[in-house]
This record gives C-alpha cells, sequence and structure tokens, in this order.
C-alpha cells in the first residue's frame, strides 16, 4: 500500500535586514502563481481615542472613524507585518524540509523603526507583544526599516498584466500601514475615498476584509474574532509550539484561511467580489 500522503506542517520565515531582500524577490517569483495575499500587522497600539461623547453610547461615522485611524497610523510606526500567498484553491507555497517533510510557508517581517523608551505608543499592546515573544530590542538592532522594505516591495509588485487579490482580517490598521509604506511614510490621504484609490494602486489589486464578509453574511456564528471565526469555519489554524502563537506571520495565514473558506464555501457565486474595499471598523 502507499504512504498516505503527509499533511503540510507550517514554516514562519522570519525576515529582517539581513534576508529581505532576498525573500522579497522569492514572494515576487510567487505572486504570479500565488496571487492571494493575505497580511497581518503588529503595532504599538493606539494613542489617539474616540471623544468623551462616543464612549458615553454615540457611534462614530465613517469619516469619523477613518480620520481617529488616520491620526494613530500616521504618529505610531509598525512593528511588524506577515505575508501569506496563496491560489485560487487556498494553496499555499510548499518547501520540503532535509527530512522529506513538507512544510507550507507564509513570511514575519520584523521591523526596526519603533523604540518604545522614545516613541509613543499604548503600554498595554507593547506589553502584549512582548507577552508572545516579541524582542523589541533585537528587532531594532535585527529588524528592516519599513523604508528599505517598502521600497523592494514595490520593485517585486507586478506593474501589468496581473492583480493581485489582497485580505486581512479586521483590516483597517493592516492595510493602512502597508500604504503608509509604499508612499514613502507619508501621511495617510485625508478621506477614505482617496484612501481607497491609492490603496488600490499601491497594492495593484483589490482589497477585501474577511472580518468583515463574515459579519455580513446572516450567519451569527462568524461574528467574533481571528479565532473564534476560524473555529466556526473549521479551517486549519496549525498549532505551533516552538514560536509564539499569536503574531503577524501566523495571524496573515489564518486570515488567509477564513478569506478562503468565505470566497469558496460561503460567498461560492460571486467570491465576494461586492464586498471589495469594506474594512471592518471603517464601514457599517
Amino acid at each position: 500500500m502507499a504512504p498516505p500522503p503527509q499533511v503540510p506542517g507550517l514554516q514562519v520565515r522570519p525576515v529582517t535586514a539581513a534576508n529581505y531582500e532576498a525573500e522579497l524577490d522569492g514572494i515576487g517569483f510567487l505572486l504570479a502563481r500565488y496571487p492571494y495575499v493575505a497580511i497581518d500587522t503588529e503595532y504599538p497600539g493606539t494613542v489617539h481615542r474616540p471623544p468623551p461623547p462616543w464612549r458615553a453610547g454615540r457611534e462614530l461615522s465613517p469619516p469619523d472613524r477613518y480620520e481617529l485611524l488616520k491620526a494613530n497610523v500616521d504618529e505610531l510606526p509598525v512593528v511588524q507585518l506577515g505575508i501569506t500567498l496563496c491560489d485560487e484553491y487556498g494553496n499555499l507555497p510548499t518547501l520540503v524540509d532535509g527530512s522529506g517533510r513538507p512544510h507550507e510557508v507564509v513570511w514575519e517581517v520584523t521591523f526596526s523603526d519603533f523604540d518604545a523608551r522614545r516613541d509613543r505608543h499604548a503600554p498595554e499592546s507593547v506589553a502584549f507583544l512582548r507577552s508572545q515573544g516579541l524582542d523589541f530590542d533585537q528587532a531594532i538592532a535585527r529588524g528592516v526599516s519599513s523604508a528599505a522594505f517598502a521600497a523592494k516591495l514595490a520593485a517585486v509588485l507586478p506593474r501589468a498584466g496581473l492583480e493581485l487579490t489582497w485580505a486581512a482580517f479586521g483590516g483597517a490598521h493592516d492595510f493602512a500601514y502597508v500604504v503608509k509604506m509604499l508612499s514613502g511614510g507619508r501621511p495617510l490621504p485625508g478621506t477614505w475615498h482617496e484612501f481607497a484609490a491609492l490603496a488600490r494602486d499601491l497594492l495593484v489589486g483589490r482589497v477585501f476584509d474577511a472580518k468583515y464578509m463574515a459579519e455580513h453574511c446572516e450567519r451569527a456564528d462568524l461574528c467574533g474574532g481571528l479565532r473564534r471565526v476560524a473555529e466556526s469555519l473549521r479551517v486549519q489554524q496549525h498549532d505551533l509550539p516552538e514560536r509564539p502563537a499569536w503574531l503577524a506571520g501566523r495571524k496573515s495565514y489564518i486570515a488567509s484561511r477564513i478569506f478562503t473558506a468565505m470566497r469558496r464555501r460561503i460567498m461560492y457565486r460571486d467570491g465576494g467580489a461586492l464586498y471589495e474595499s469594506l474594512i471592518d471598523g471603517l464601514h457599517i
């Protein structure tokens, strides 16, 4: 009898100043075959908060929500970026290790920009990232600057003949930080509509938020956070005992799995096309 097929493990490839060019060259090569790009970011919390009337129960309007997002992303540096590529069917790039075991591959970029001794931040957010194993001193010493990373990323993104599809889960900050990097660190545009147009141009493709899709598909069991929705959809999450459980690389992987499930199992008629550019936290 033939041996049973091996179930791929998951390899989170760390990206630092030492290897970002080579890793991005590899990502650029893979995009033609894997044009679905799921992302997740880690950042030092939020320092600009809603005004007191909102805290008493008044809902912020979409323009006010975007203004708040812009204020935080303009001021605070990005800490990490997770990148997961897949094809239309959800298949990821796979490598075989020295033991002949296949591994699905995702990337986790650590940036050198943030210094907790200098930059404003939310202490509870930084403490949480430390609890997950993120070493901020090592990030400063070995991480890649967001400017250098963005310049290389822009160079490997396709410019003709291929449209990418980008996804995140609760992706307002994720997309905002990537757009900020790709626009040279400049402040985000003044309005959401200007931001959406810039994002489509810089990212060379469409933008989707799997959390927004899940919360608006009329299934109550798909409302909630990343882990709850993943469990409801029964998507593969991969246990990684040797790595912190909830940093950007693995979270981008789970976002990719959720987005694929939403496209192919829940919104299979049109793949969720009606949800393009509708972002959780910015749209009602």
